[in-house]
Protein backbone atom coordinates (compact mmCIF):
# COMPACT_ATOMS: atom_id res chain seq x y z
CA UNK A 1 0.00 0.00 0.00
CA UNK A 2 2.74 2.47 0.96
CA UNK A 3 4.66 1.71 -2.24
CA UNK A 4 1.53 2.28 -4.36
CA UNK A 5 0.72 5.53 -2.57
CA UNK A 6 4.29 6.82 -2.90
CA UNK A 7 3.98 6.22 -6.63
CA UNK A 8 0.77 8.22 -6.79
CA UNK A 9 2.29 11.09 -4.81
CA UNK A 10 5.21 11.10 -7.22
CA UNK A 11 2.82 11.19 -10.17
CA UNK A 12 0.95 14.15 -8.65
CA UNK A 13 4.12 16.18 -8.29
CA UNK A 14 5.30 15.09 -11.72
CA UNK A 15 2.13 16.58 -13.19
CA UNK A 16 2.62 19.77 -11.21
CA UNK A 17 6.15 20.17 -12.56
CA UNK A 18 5.19 19.19 -16.11
CA UNK A 19 2.47 21.80 -16.37
CA UNK A 20 4.33 24.41 -14.29
CA UNK A 21 1.44 24.44 -11.84
CA UNK A 22 -0.82 25.97 -14.50
CA UNK A 23 -3.84 25.22 -12.33
CA UNK A 24 -2.67 27.98 -9.99
CA UNK A 25 -3.92 30.46 -12.57
CA UNK A 26 -7.48 29.40 -11.77
CA UNK A 27 -9.22 32.04 -9.68
CA UNK A 28 -9.38 30.85 -6.08
CA UNK A 29 -12.80 30.35 -4.54
CA UNK A 30 -13.58 32.31 -1.40
CA UNK A 31 -13.73 30.11 1.69
CA UNK A 32 -12.46 29.64 5.21
CA UNK A 33 -10.67 26.57 6.60
CA UNK A 34 -11.35 24.89 9.94
CA UNK A 35 -8.28 22.96 11.11
CA UNK A 36 -8.73 19.24 11.80
CA UNK A 37 -6.41 16.25 12.12
CA UNK A 38 -7.68 12.99 10.68
CA UNK A 39 -6.78 10.16 8.33
CA UNK A 40 -9.47 9.36 5.76
CA UNK A 41 -9.40 7.13 2.69
CA UNK A 42 -9.80 7.68 -1.03
CA UNK A 43 -12.79 6.28 -2.91
CA UNK A 44 -14.21 6.20 -6.44
CA UNK A 45 -15.04 9.94 -6.20
CA UNK A 46 -11.55 11.12 -5.21
CA UNK A 47 -10.12 13.93 -7.36
CA UNK A 48 -7.06 15.83 -6.14
CA UNK A 49 -7.29 19.60 -6.62
CA UNK A 50 -4.84 22.48 -6.23
CA UNK A 51 -7.63 24.66 -4.80
CA UNK A 52 -11.03 24.11 -3.16
CA UNK A 53 -12.58 24.37 -6.60
CA UNK A 54 -13.70 21.54 -8.88
CA UNK A 55 -12.03 23.18 -11.89
CA UNK A 56 -8.53 23.12 -10.30
CA UNK A 57 -7.79 19.46 -11.10
CA UNK A 58 -4.30 18.08 -10.52
CA UNK A 59 -5.09 14.35 -10.57
CA UNK A 60 -8.53 13.23 -11.80
CA UNK A 61 -8.27 9.54 -10.86
CA UNK A 62 -6.95 8.00 -7.65
CA UNK A 63 -7.06 4.39 -6.49
CA UNK A 64 -9.55 3.63 -3.69
CA UNK A 65 -8.70 2.98 -0.02
CA UNK A 66 -5.46 4.96 0.11
CA UNK A 67 -4.85 6.85 3.39
CA UNK A 68 -4.90 10.66 3.24
CA UNK A 69 -3.86 13.09 5.99
CA UNK A 70 -6.66 15.66 6.35
CA UNK A 71 -5.56 18.98 7.82
CA UNK A 72 -8.73 21.03 7.44
CA UNK A 73 -12.32 21.34 6.24
CA UNK A 74 -13.27 24.29 4.03
CA UNK A 75 -16.48 26.26 4.36
CA UNK A 76 -17.42 25.37 0.78
CA UNK A 77 -17.36 21.61 1.32
CA UNK A 78 -13.80 20.40 0.64
CA UNK A 79 -11.14 18.63 2.66
CA UNK A 80 -7.73 20.30 2.87
CA UNK A 81 -5.09 17.57 2.68
CA UNK A 82 -1.33 17.22 3.00
CA UNK A 83 0.75 15.17 0.53
CA UNK A 84 4.50 15.12 1.08
CA UNK A 85 4.29 18.46 2.87
CA UNK A 86 2.25 20.14 0.13
CA UNK A 87 -1.38 21.29 0.46
CA UNK A 88 -4.11 20.03 -1.87
CA UNK A 89 -7.89 19.69 -1.70
CA UNK A 90 -10.49 16.95 -2.22
CA UNK A 91 -14.26 17.43 -2.43
CA UNK A 92 -16.17 16.14 0.58
CA UNK A 93 -17.53 13.09 -1.27
CA UNK A 94 -14.01 12.04 -2.27
CA UNK A 95 -12.84 10.85 1.16
CA UNK A 96 -14.40 8.56 3.73
CA UNK A 97 -13.78 5.71 6.12
CA UNK A 98 -11.58 2.83 5.00
CA UNK A 99 -14.67 0.60 5.04
CA UNK A 100 -16.19 1.47 1.65
CA UNK A 101 -19.52 -0.11 2.63
CA UNK A 102 -20.47 3.10 4.43
CA UNK A 103 -19.42 6.69 5.05
CA UNK A 104 -17.96 7.57 8.46
CA UNK A 105 -20.38 9.65 10.51
CA UNK A 106 -17.59 11.99 11.57
CA UNK A 107 -16.87 12.71 7.91
CA UNK A 108 -20.57 13.30 7.19
CA UNK A 109 -20.82 15.66 10.15
CA UNK A 110 -17.79 17.69 9.01
CA UNK A 111 -19.17 18.11 5.48
CA UNK A 112 -22.66 19.02 6.74
CA UNK A 113 -21.32 21.62 9.16
CA UNK A 114 -19.25 23.16 6.36
CA UNK A 115 -22.58 23.89 4.64
CA UNK A 116 -23.30 26.57 7.26
CA UNK A 117 -21.26 28.86 5.03
CA UNK A 118 -23.76 28.24 2.21
CA UNK A 119 -26.86 28.16 4.42
CA UNK A 120 -26.12 30.46 7.39
CA UNK A 121 -28.31 30.68 10.47
CA UNK A 122 -31.33 32.88 9.83
CA UNK A 123 -31.08 32.83 6.02
CA UNK A 124 -34.56 33.17 4.54
CA UNK A 125 -35.79 29.78 3.28
CA UNK A 126 -39.46 29.06 2.50
CA UNK A 127 -41.60 26.80 0.34
CA UNK A 128 -40.58 29.00 -2.59
CA UNK A 129 -37.12 27.37 -2.43
CA UNK A 130 -36.71 24.12 -4.38
CA UNK A 131 -33.81 21.66 -4.66
CA UNK A 132 -33.51 18.57 -6.91
CA UNK A 133 -32.22 15.60 -4.92
CA UNK A 134 -29.69 12.93 -5.91
CA UNK A 135 -30.92 10.56 -3.19
CA UNK A 136 -33.57 9.02 -5.43
CA UNK A 137 -36.42 8.61 -2.96
CA UNK A 138 -37.90 11.84 -4.34
CA UNK A 139 -36.95 13.93 -7.37
CA UNK A 140 -36.54 16.91 -5.06
CA UNK A 141 -38.33 19.02 -2.51
CA UNK A 142 -39.53 22.50 -1.60
CA UNK A 143 -38.84 24.36 1.63
CA UNK A 144 -37.72 22.16 4.51
CA UNK A 145 -37.29 19.12 2.27
CA UNK A 146 -35.24 21.07 -0.28
CA UNK A 147 -32.83 22.30 2.39
CA UNK A 148 -32.39 18.83 3.91
CA UNK A 149 -31.82 17.32 0.46
CA UNK A 150 -29.22 19.96 -0.49
CA UNK A 151 -27.19 19.41 2.67
CA UNK A 152 -27.58 15.64 2.33
CA UNK A 153 -26.16 15.74 -1.22
CA UNK A 154 -23.13 17.73 -0.02
CA UNK A 155 -22.28 14.87 2.34
CA UNK A 156 -23.32 11.82 0.30
CA UNK A 157 -23.10 12.82 -3.37
CA UNK A 158 -25.24 10.50 -5.49
CA UNK A 159 -25.59 7.67 -2.93
CA UNK A 160 -29.17 6.38 -3.06
CA UNK A 161 -31.39 6.72 -0.01
CA UNK A 162 -33.57 4.08 1.61
CA UNK A 163 -36.55 4.55 3.91
CA UNK A 164 -37.08 2.90 7.30
CA UNK A 165 -38.79 3.49 10.65
CA UNK A 166 -36.19 2.03 13.04
CA UNK A 167 -35.81 4.93 15.46
CA UNK A 168 -33.10 3.03 17.34
CA UNK A 169 -30.96 3.30 14.22
CA UNK A 170 -30.82 7.04 13.45
CA UNK A 171 -27.45 8.23 12.13
CA UNK A 172 -25.78 11.57 11.48
CA UNK A 173 -26.88 12.83 8.06
CA UNK A 174 -30.22 10.99 8.03
CA UNK A 175 -33.16 13.03 6.77
CA UNK A 176 -36.16 12.69 9.09
CA UNK A 177 -39.75 13.37 8.15
CA UNK A 178 -41.43 14.53 11.37
CA UNK A 179 -44.67 16.06 12.67
CA UNK A 180 -46.89 13.52 10.88
CA UNK A 181 -44.88 13.76 7.65
CA UNK A 182 -45.18 17.56 7.37
CA UNK A 183 -41.59 18.70 8.03
CA UNK A 184 -38.06 17.55 7.12
CA UNK A 185 -34.89 17.87 9.19
CA UNK A 186 -31.35 16.56 8.80
CA UNK A 187 -29.57 14.97 11.78
CA UNK A 188 -26.41 16.59 13.13
CA UNK A 189 -26.04 14.58 16.34
CA UNK A 190 -27.72 11.54 17.90
CA UNK A 191 -28.06 11.55 21.69
CA UNK A 192 -29.50 8.95 24.02
CA UNK A 193 -33.01 10.42 24.08
CA UNK A 194 -32.92 13.14 21.43
CA UNK A 195 -31.44 14.32 18.15
CA UNK A 196 -29.88 17.65 17.16
CA UNK A 197 -30.97 18.81 13.72
CA UNK A 198 -30.63 21.46 11.03
CA UNK A 199 -33.69 22.54 9.08
CA UNK A 200 -35.05 24.92 6.50
CA UNK A 201 -38.40 26.74 6.50
CA UNK A 202 -38.24 26.95 10.31
CA UNK A 203 -40.04 30.26 10.86
CA UNK A 204 -39.31 30.86 7.14
CA UNK A 205 -35.55 30.54 7.63
CA UNK A 206 -32.56 28.22 8.09
CA UNK A 207 -31.97 27.03 11.64
CA UNK A 208 -29.10 24.94 13.03
CA UNK A 209 -29.03 23.10 16.35
CA UNK A 210 -32.62 22.44 17.48
CA UNK A 211 -32.95 19.48 19.85
CA UNK A 212 -35.91 17.16 19.33
CA UNK A 213 -36.79 14.36 21.79
CA UNK A 214 -36.82 10.97 20.09
CA UNK A 215 -40.29 10.37 21.46
CA UNK A 216 -41.51 13.32 19.38
CA UNK A 217 -40.16 11.82 16.17
CA UNK A 218 -42.38 8.76 16.15
CA UNK A 219 -45.85 8.82 14.68
CA UNK A 220 -47.86 6.81 12.16
CA UNK A 221 -46.87 8.90 9.12
CA UNK A 222 -43.26 9.92 9.76
CA UNK A 223 -40.12 8.04 8.69
CA UNK A 224 -36.34 8.12 8.21
CA UNK A 225 -34.39 8.47 4.93
CA UNK A 226 -30.82 7.19 5.22
CA UNK A 227 -27.95 7.05 2.72
CA UNK A 228 -25.69 4.67 4.67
Amino acid sequence: MKKIWNGIVGFVFGLVLLFNISVMNVAAAEYTVTAVEAVLYTNENTVILSEADDSAVVLPEVAANLPIMVTGVTSNGYFQISLDGQTFYIHGIGLGAEDTAGTAESHVYEVIMAQKAVFPEGMRWTNDNYYGWKGGTYAGGFGCAGFAFAVSDAAFGDVRATIHKDYNNIRVGDVLRVDNDTHSVIVLEVRENSVIVAEGNYDSSIHWGREIPKANLIDASSYIMTRY
